[in-house]
């Protein structure tokens, strides 16, 4: 047994139990004989094969995304490399354009990822949308763009609103892989890696050619109009392409009624991506992405806010977000196949990203202060993959390098009274994030091998951070202006495999580190949130190992995935109660004190008993604990965080996006969130008395090609209006819901 695991309690010991034995009835379901028959032919990493007649369902794409342009390196999400979903020794969900754009109508991020398994799509607001992966959320999942990283120093731990501007309708694709994967993508990839592919252009036909695209949402009970214009071309070897994108949403309306102060947002995005194949198996790419929130409210702090099964309702007269970001990226790769030159593929990229967000806060008394933090963050990366005896050796570098400043201005009754030490995080601030990692695939027949290790080093500055241990926050009193520094490193692995049982069945699992280094957030944040926190200097790292084993089934007709997991945490960063209330929320304090498990199934399955028919569902089943302090400063062992409630979705498609018609429904529920932390119980706002409803909906869509070139389609969300809220949300979600989705290609 592994050490780490003679620490769980016996009812966690019997739970994993259980796990096991529902993922061992799912191994059943092999044909008699399977493991005798002879192995399909596995194709060569340098150009693997899709399967034939590759089945697209919601969330569900079995052949192999692209990363990068035509001969460029190519990438996925957990190898690093492009390989067929099938092969991948990971429980993987590819949500292609068709999803985002079509059968979803997706309006943020979050959308798009709505029903997959082991997904919590917690809302805090509109455009304040946080996915908990396998139990974690905030800094502790990795969202890259085009395999650029977003997050930087400055995100939270909890909920935030940094994944809503992506823009879903500038993407081509969306991958999602659960589990730390830290050795490949860095120190906070713990619950799980999604990388976002923007729109680019495919086709490189010689001569000059050119169309655009118009694609327009309207939706009633979000009270919502987007609007999309792109236009794309190439000329011969160069390809290019450009999108704006507006959204303005208005108050939301929820089974219960009409959410005041939930809307007046407005949103302008814009994207351009250049893609030149250079000859010779070199290719160059750069991308550009524009982004500008405007007044996305905070309602649940608000006296605004309606209640929900016994929520309370804020103090505060306003709270409203302005976000802004900036992305410029270039990469230069190269695809030398089976040349004898020591590296068969490869790619240098540089990035620069800026993220700034301000918060305007109203308060009883005339009291008003502005607060933000702007970040510029500059990276490199580079990445090389060999052939050699032993395998195919993937390695590489990256460095990102963030600049931080923050702020916070103070006013009364219209009258500015003075600034304070800092903003949300340390000001004047640096955050360095180094790693180099190596991973070898070595191919023994039935089985493959991956096996990998990664180098992190952190190092962190803040040159003005408020002293936790002097009251206030004027600059002027003395020693309440303190630096904070500090850096960590580690050595973390991963084995991962892939065992190939039989023609259409292939078993994977293995286990994976992960490290994660405190942030700047971590450090310096003073910030009231849904709870108020102060700097704390003195963390130290968080360290996490995960199991995983499941089995994946391919055939015509029929594709299922299904893992059991497991994720041991040691010395978390826990935000614990210290049951005082600052203007009404909840104080906490920060130590590395979480010690705990958590684990879950994770089921996806979809049929197609016919051409025109098509059948899925999902499945997620999780739990865990950690140790916390509880009021009075005693370790205790409690539930994590917004643990993920029993939840499933099942559906069926009628046709296709390419058919004349085409109409989809889904059912999705979930059970009792009732399991809390004790962060959650003083969640007084955001969540109910004893835990959240279960609740049920029903969506309905049908689609038509009007034309060659115009489609549309009609889409009812929540038909039966009911009032539900999703565990941890600060916000319901909207009653009956038109949808109303307009796509011209011209």
């Amino acid at each position: 047994m592994v050490p780490a695991m003679r620490n769980l309690p016996r009812s966690a010991t019997t739970r994993l139990a259980v796990l096991l034995a529902l993922l061992g009835l799912a191994l059943r379901a092999l044909p008699a004989g399977a493991a005798d028959e002879d192995p399909p032919p596995h194709p060569p990493a340098e150009e693997p094969e899709p399967p034939a007649a590759p089945l697209e369902l919601p969330g569900l794409v079995v052949h192999a995304p692209r990363l990068f342009g035509e001969g460029e390196e190519r990438s996925h999400a957990g190898l690093r490399r492009d390989v067929p979903a099938f092969e991948v020794p990971y429980f993987l969900d590819v949500v292609g354009r068709e999803d985002l754009v079509v059968y979803r109508s997706a309006a943020s991020l979050r959308d798009a990822l709505r029903g997959l398994a082991g997904v919590l799509l917690q809302r805090t607001a509109p455009l304040q949308a946080s996915p908990f992966i396998r139990g974690f959320t905030g800094y502790y999942n990795v969202l890259l763009i085009d395999g650029i990283r977003l997050n930087h120093s400055a995100f939270r731990a909890g909920p935030n609103q940094y994944w809503s501007t992506v823009d879903p309708w500038s993407l081509d694709e969306i991958e999602v892989l659960r589990g730390p994967h830290s050795v490949l993508y860095g120190s906070d990839a713990v619950g799980g890696t999604l990388n976002a592919m923007p729109r680019r252009r495919h086709s490189f036909a010689p001569g000059v050619h050119a169309e655009g695209r118009w694609l327009a949402r309207a939706a009633s009970a979000e009270q919502a109009a987007f609007g999309r214009a792109e236009v794309e071309g190439n000329r011969n070897d160069l390809g290019w392409l450009v999108g704006v994108t507006h959204r303005r949403l208005g108050d939301l309306i929820s089974g219960d009624g009409l959410l005041p102060g939930t809307g007046g947002i407005d949103e302008w995005d814009a994207d351009a991506r250049v893609d030149w194949r250079l000859g010779g198996g070199w290719s160059l790419a750069a991308g550009w992405q524009h982004v500008r929130q405007y007044n996305a409210p905070r309602t649940e702090q608000t006296v605004d806010a309606v209640p929900f099964h016994g929520t309370a309702v804020g103090s505060e007269l306003k709270r409203d977000f302005d976000q802004e970001r900036d992305l410029a990226y270039a990469r230069l790769g190269f695809d030398h196949g089976a040349c004898c030159t020591p590296f068969s593929r490869g790619f240098l990229g540089v990035s620069w990203h800026r993220h700034g967000e301000e918060r305007d806060r109203e308060r009883t008394g005339g009291r008003r202060d502005l607060s933000g933090f702007e970040v510029d963050q500059y990276g490199v990366q580079l990445q090389l993959e060999s052939p050699t005896r032993w395998g195919r050796f993937t390695y590489g570098a990256e460095w990102y390098h963030d600049e931080v400043r923050s702020f916070k201005d103070n006013f009364l009754a219209g009258v500015f009274t003075g600034s304070d030490v800092q903003g949300p995080l340390g000001d004047e601030g640096t955050y360095d994030l180094l790693g180099v990692y190596v991973q070898d695939h070595a191919d023994w027949g039935r089985l493959d091998v991956y096996a990998g290790a990664r180098w992190t080093y952190a190092s962190a500055r803040a040159d003005r951070v408020d002293n936790p241990a002097v009251a206030g926050s004027d600059p002027t009193t003395p020693g309440n202006v303190i630096a904070v520094d500090g850096d960590w490193s580690d050595l973390v692995g991963s084995l991962r495999a892939v065992y190939r049982l039989a023609p259409r069945w292939n078993l994977f699992g293995g286990a994976s580190q992960g490290f994660r280094a405190p942030s700047l957030s971590d450090l310096t944040a003073l910030e009231s949130t849904s709870v108020v926190e102060s700097p704390a200097p003195d963390l130290e790292s968080e360290r996490f190992l995960a199991f995983e084993l499941g089995a994946k089934h391919e055939a015509p007709r029929w594709r299922v995935s299904v893992a059991g997991w497991l994720t041991l945490l040691d010395d978390t960063i826990i935000r614990s109660p210290t049951g005082a209330l600052i203007d009404g929320t909840p104080e906490v304090r920060k130590d590395n004190i979480g010690d705990g498990h958590v684990m879950g199934v994770d089921l996806e399955a979809a049929w197609q008993p016919w051409e025109c028919l098509r059948v899925f569902g999902t499945l997620s089943f999780m739990d865990g604990e950690v140790d916390q302090l509880d009021p009075a400063g005693v370790k205790r062992r409690r539930p994590l965080d917004r643990t993920m409630p029993l939840s499933f979705m099942v559906g069926a498609r009628l046709g296709s996006a390419e058919s004349r018609f085409w109409t989809q429904a889904e059912l999705l529920h979930q059970e009792d969130a009732d399991r809390l932390s004790f962060r959650d119980e003083t969640d007084v706002r955001r969540i109910p008395p004893g835990g959240t409803p279960a609740w049920t909906t029903f969506n309905w869509r049908v689609g038509a090609r009007l034309g060659r070139d115009v489609t549309a389609s009609l889409g009812v969300e929540n038909l039966f209006d009911e009032n539900y809220r999703i565990h941890g949300s600060g916000v319901n979600e909207v009653g009956r819901n038109f949808v109303l989705t307009l796509a011209i290609d011209m």
